[in-house]
């Protein structure tokens, strides 16, 4: 049957499968496409770090309960980075615009979440049942009472693999059709839950006591409303989808049978990038392991730990989902279809666009970072003691360096997605996972606990700068060349604006009390004053310098009469 016939379903062709004639429309639509994406993504953060304030003021950041907490609710994050970051997105979005380009793509969906949603049902259910044996793998030196406890949250967490993977999957459909908007906004309903969730257990089981950690307070019902509510904000977030998906015109439908689809060859780049991701996933699990080993290295004094390690990832990763995977997925689509189409020139100018504007809003956040990490963890954690501020804010200083080298990394991994090269990218990966270990490693031999997860951080932000000279490196000579020279020159105009700027807000912080995170108070004012100095400061020296991404970017969402300067 053909699409838009008696199957009641729309017209298949997706929103965004013909680009426009015009290299600079498309740049507005990509533009206004981020906008809204970056709008629900700033909100979901927003919520993400009320709830992430909430869950610090009920178990603290360095506790044994904190760390077990994290660990079990790391499990069903960890499990959804390769299936969301890596098989999904390398195999969904490309697929399915090849299958609307000729005609089927509304059957091939129908089969391929049939395929999905099974086998993701099956993986749960495994992973559930074994959730001891999964604690004990991503921990290092525990307890037994720890790793009980941390295994007790694990059976309540890890039925999130399930619904993770239903938002992935339905996410990246939308995303096939050009609807960005509702798979943005979904997770600010996750957070609301959680929100909820954690504020009434604060309300029955109060504040934790930085004086009283023991495990041994944990019975059934803190356990159940902590991990339970985590879990429903996974569900929720999955199942309202769905109306969108209807909207689309396509509710899900349990079809069975695969031939004549080209599953095989979707089965192939899983294959590749599931390759690749035993190699990445597996530098993480090995840093997560090391970072949970301080717990017990500590002897009592607060250190970043597991649960800090990942409230460390949390809030660096903040302007990279709100900038970077939010124009990536926007972009993705477009590079898809060139890429289906053999139309690299377009594609590298998607490419350059993609690493230009990101890097040129990289470098403030970076220089913010590094400068406000105090008042940062301060403000977002406002309910966690001094120390455990301090263990915070050096892993953020860590990460944010290597926020520029992760966007480029992150577009250039979806040129690969577009050309269904999943070799390469293993090849590319191999090199990079061994230097974040190694590096982690070294550290974790070298140094005392309290640098365990700032040299992960650095090691991570290593990593990714050899990943985007690699790829990019090996990508010029697969579609030709980039502009190097371009690219090079716009990034020291950028990287030279950010130290500068990233000076002036060290000296301007210098002039509050206990480096701006003496107070709550104390440390939304510096974050609001030296933060909106530094910006002020970062904008004029980009004119300056003649940086232009930025306000082409602005331009082109807040105008739409002109887009950014396309080469």
């Amino acid at each position: 049957m053909k699409a838009g016939s008696a199957s009641g379903i729309g017209p298949v062709k997706s929103a965004l499968a013909t680009a426009p004639d015009s290299a600079r429309a498309g740049r507005a639509s990509v533009a206004k496409s981020t906008a809204v994406m970056a709008a629900g993504t700033v909100t979901s953060r927003l919520t993400g770090m009320v709830r992430l304030a909430l869950l610090g003021a009920a178990i603290g950041a360095g506790t044994g309960a904190a760390n077990a907490f994290e660990a079990a609710n790391t499990l069903p994050n960890f499990f959804y980075a390769i299936l969301a970051e890596g098989v999904l997105n390398a195999v969904l979005v490309p697929q399915i615009v090849r299958a609307f380009s000729r005609g089927h793509g509304e059957e091939y969906v129908h089969r391929l979440l049939t395929l999905a949603t099974v086998a993701l049902g099956v993986l749960t259910a495994a992973l559930t049942a074994s959730a001891a044996v999964w604690v004990w793998l991503f921990t290092q030196g525990w307890t037994p009472s720890m790793l009980a406890l941390a295994t007790v949250f694990a059976y309540w967490c890890l039925p999130q693999v399930f619904f993770y993977g239903l938002y992935a999957l339905w996410s990246q459909v939308l995303n096939a059709r050009g609807k960005f908007g509702a798979v943005m906004w979904a997770p600010v309903a996750n957070n609301l839950v959680s929100i909820i969730g954690f504020t009434m257990f604060l309300v029955v089981f109060g504040r934790y006591d930085p004086t009283n950690t023991a495990l041994g307070t944990w019975g059934g019902g803190k356990v159940a409303l902590l991990a339970g509510t985590a879990t429903l904000g996974i569900v929720v977030q999955a199942l309202l989808l769905l109306g969108p998906m209807a909207k689309a015109g396509l509710r899900p439908q349990f079809r069975l049978g695969f031939r004549g689809f080209e599953l095989g060859r979707a089965a192939r780049m899983t294959g590749w990038t599931a390759l690749s991701l035993v190699f990445s996933q597996g530098a993480m699990w090995v840093a997560i392991r090391l970072a949970s080993a301080a717990q017990g290295a500590a002897h009592g004094q607060v250190v970043a730990s597991n649960a800090i390690f990942a409230w460390a990832l949390a809030i660096y990763i903040i302007p990279h989902s709100v900038i970077t995977v939010s124009l990536t997925t926007a972009l993705f689509t477009r590079m898809s279809e060139h890429a289906t189409r053999g139309r690299f020139e377009p594609l590298r100018q998607e490419l350059s666009y993609g690493i230009r504007t990101t890097s040129a809003f990289g470098f403030f956040f970076s220089a913010v970072m590094v400068v406000l990490a105090q008042p940062l963890a301060r403000v977002l954690q406002p309910g966690i003691s001094q120390a455990e501020v301090h263990a915070l804010a050096g892993p953020i200083i860590a990460m944010s360096l290597g926020l520029v080298p992760l966007s480029t990394t992150l577009l250039v991994k979806r040129v690969y997605f577009a050309l269904e090269d999943g070799r390469t990218l293993l090849a590319l990966q191999v090199p990079m996972s061994f230097l974040f270990v190694a590096f982690s490693v070294l550290c974790f031999w070298s140094l005392p606990s309290t640098w365990w997860v700032i040299g992960i951080g650095l090691g991570q932000s290593l990593s990714f700068l050899a990943g985007a000279v690699l790829r990019l490196t090996d990508l010029s000579s697969r579609i030709g060349k980039l502009g190097a020279k371009r690219l090079l020159w716009m990034h020291a105009r950028a990287a030279a604006a950010a130290v500068l700027v990233g000076e002036l807000g060290y000296l301007l912080l210098l002039q509050f009390p206990g480096a701006g995170a003496a107070s709550f108070g104390i440390g939304l004012a510096a974050l609001a004053s030296v933060g909106a100095l530094m910006a002020a400061a970062y904008w004029f020296l980009l004119r300056l310098m003649d940086v232009g991404e930025l306000e082409d970017f602005a331009r082109s969402v807040f105008r739409g009469a002109r887009g950014p300067r396309v080469p």
